[in-house]
């Protein structure tokens, strides 16, 4: 817990070094702080990582993949070129909505970024060069 009551939580996953994980009680938001560094703003990859998040509540994606808008919405937020990912809770399920932003930032790692941002894997989360 940090000052205000807010959960904090730093966890190893993709990166060498750690992730924070913050959710804000009085706001149920759910923030994958500095998740994404490296990424000027505006850039064509700021656009492309956007792109994807949007796009996670499309009905051709299958169910298990979807983010159901009406419980809730993500968004990245780029400050000094680190984006960070958001998922607002709407209804109260925080489970859905911490599972869901889970699969999500994992989607990011290993369909958005694995193939064409191999270079930025390798530069900023270490990838092997292979």
């Amino acid at each position: 817990m940090d000052r205000k009551g807010d959960l904090v939580c730093r966890f190893l996953w993709h990166a060498p070094e750690p992730h924070e994980l913050r959710f804000e009680r009085k706001t149920g938001l759910l923030i994958f702080v500095d998740l994404l560094p490296g990424i000027p703003y505006p850039s064509p990859m700021d656009r492309a990582v956007r792109r994807f998040v949007d796009g996670r509540d499309s009905a051709i994606l299958p169910a298990h993949r979807r983010i159901d808008p009406q419980k809730m919405r993500t968004r990245c937020r780029n400050r000094g070129g680190k984006m960070s990912i958001e998922a607002m809770c709407f209804d109260g399920d925080h489970e859905y909505t911490a599972t869901r932003a889970v699969k999500l930032v994992n989607e990011i790692f290993l369909d958005f970024l694995a193939g064409p941002y191999d270079a930025y894997m390798i530069e900023h989360f270490g990838a092997p060069e292979e």
